[in-house]
């Protein structure tokens, strides 16, 4: 059993080297029960981002009036408080102990070092046995490294859905980041002093976190298995099966171009959505959602088939477009005809008929948007003059943010989620497109030697902070684009769902590939390279 006495009294001050973690355990204890009330007080919905965090520090601090040096100590005890139903609620065959190298006992360990972390001999000389005892009896998967890729690697399969954390302040600040874009549900202790080097830690904290548990268990959503779902609704057969069979002219074109390739972001969405308001399991998807949800790609594939005709156009997914490949009459037909197919699925989703109209309003809503912005920028094309950074926004939340925005809402309304929700979505959505297109020119910046002279000129948000800011055009726009992933995210502020705000941001993240490899301040950046070559898996 554990000693609940603070052993960092009993061996060493590590106040010395400048922690901001209290080491009196009586004020650690009470700053612990301020934070879960000022989060319980605010229904505080996790994950927060660092921002949010810091926020509700100063006014905890202020509050409390304790030192503004625990200011961040405080920030991980209410990001805490906001996670803890959640992992408490995941079994613990599903999560994962945490614990930073630096707890060994840096002249006596007679543990070693492999390609992922410390392999611990267990002598007793530290802390670092006992935590893993009391984990791994519980079925915890365990590992003492610092910044290792194999942490998502393990999340992003499934078969980790919570992380109990034990790490310095700093590096917590360091790799809140990267798990805050994952919506990751976690616990964070921190280290009772700096230094890399014999550090220590609450014990009583850490046997705490790790065997919280609640009687209802829940799972973290499992996107791979979502999308795996989603692309399987896509084949030629499956369509055939929903569709009814093509015949061999317009409609096999139709839907050969759906079968490609493709993200398949929208119907994903959709789905997922759906999935964290019901808690349907992904085998259980009904008919009405999986409908609705191809109707929405239907949707989004005949708006691509007619924006490469309009932009000129040459290839997509690295292939021919459909006008270059068939000719454009045919690809006109064959866009219009799926934007039919995706009315005739919803008219024929299993749903209510509220639910139904609601969706056809949305659908029609988001065409019609989509098509004043596409038609705004091909005026625009046709007597190109300069255009303010913000005209050049509104253009992209109307061509680009409706398709999110009709996912979204299909799948908000086929799980009952009203008018409060919708305008959530609605932001989201808005702020979302606008981020992607503004992603987009930037990298068709970065990879304008690849493009052809023919496409379409569109406009530019580089080309409209040429003139508008101090700073170099792509810093600019890297910078803006920062802006409005910020505000994608804010608006997620309002959702008291746990589970859907999680996957919004974790779609957020996956769609600007928001992961870096975490790293301690002690760690060899190629070690890492290593680490990730030996997993055969990227961060991202």
């Amino acid at each position: 059993m554990h000693d609940s006495t603070d052993r960092s009294t009993q061996s060493g001050d590590p106040g010395d080297t400048g922690c901001d973690v209290p080491l009196r355990k009586a004020v650690r204890n009470v700053l612990r029960q301020a934070a879960d009330d000022f989060a319980a007080e605010r229904k505080l919905t996790a994950p927060l981002s660092l921002d949010q965090l810091r926020r509700s520090a100063d006014e905890l601090l202020a509050r409390t009036r304790q030192d503004a040096e625990y200011r961040d100590f405080l920030a991980v005890l209410i990001h805490n408080a906001t996670w803890r139903g959640t992992v408490a609620s995941i079994p613990y065959d599903r999560r994962l102990l945490l614990l930073p190298q630096c707890l060994r006992h840096s002249e006596a360990c007679q543990g070693h070092l492999d390609d992922i972390g410390l392999v611990c001999s267990r002598c007793g000389r530290c802390d670092i046995a006992e935590l893993q005892d009391a984990a791994e009896k519980l079925g915890y998967a365990m590992l003492v490294a610092e910044g290792s890729p194999v942490v998502m690697s393990l999340i992003e399969s499934g078969q980790i859905q919570a992380v109990i954390g034990v790490s310095c302040m700093s590096m917590l600040e360091q790799v809140f980041p990267y798990m805050e874009a994952g919506a990751v549900p976690g616990l964070a202790i921190p280290l009772l002093g700096d230094g890399c080097r014999d550090t220590k830690v609450d014990m009583a904290w850490v046997h705490e976190a790790i065997a919280c548990s609640s009687r209802s268990e829940s799972a973290r959503q499992d996107l791979q298995s979502l999308r795996d779902a989603v692309d399987s609704w896509f084949t030629l057969d499956a369509l055939s099966a929903r569709l009814g069979p093509p015949d061999e002219g317009a409609e096999q074109i139709a839907r050969d171009w759906m079968a490609g390739s493709g993200k398949r972001w929208r119907p994903l969405l959709a789905a997922g959505v759906y999935q964290a308001i019901t808690g349907t399991a992904t085998g259980d998807l009904p008919e009405g959602l999986i409908h609705s949800s191809v109707a929405v790609e239907c949707f989004h594939k005949a708006s691509l088939i007619h924006d490469d005709i309009e932009d000129h156009d040459a290839t997509r997914y690295g292939r021919p477009t459909m006008h270059e490949e068939h000719g454009v009459e045919i690809a006109i037909n064959a866009g219009d005809l799926l934007i039919g197919e995706g009315y005739r699925l919803i008219s024929e989703a299993g749903v209510s008929d509220s639910q139904r109209v609601r969706m056809m309003q949305v659908a029609s809503a988001g065409h019609r948007t989509l098509c004043l912005g596409q038609g705004a920028e091909l005026v625009w094309a046709r007597d190109p003059i300069a255009l303010t950074p913000d005209q050049v926004i509104e253009i992209f939340a109307q061509k680009t943010a409706p398709a999110f925005d009709v996912a979204l809402q299909v799948g908000a309304i086929c799980a009952g989620g009203g008018d409060e929700l919708s305008s959530v979505l609605h932001q989201f959505s808005r702020a979302l497109g606008i981020a992607y297109q503004i992603h987009d020119d930037i990298d068709d910046h970065l990879t304008a030697s690849d493009r052809s002279p023919d496409e379409q000129l569109c406009p530019n948000i580089l080309d409209a902070l040429a003139g508008n800011t101090d700073s170099p055009p792509l810093q600019s726009a890297t910078d803006l684009l920062e802006q409005y992933k910020t505000k994608t995210i804010e608006c997620l502020d309002s959702l008291t769902s746990s589970d859907l705000k999680a996957l919004l941001r974790r779609m957020v993240g996956k769609i600007f590939c928001d992961f870096e490899i975490m790293s301690c301040c002690n760690d060899d950046p190629s070690r890492n390279a290593d680490i990730r070559e030996t997993l055969g898996e990227s961060a991202g």
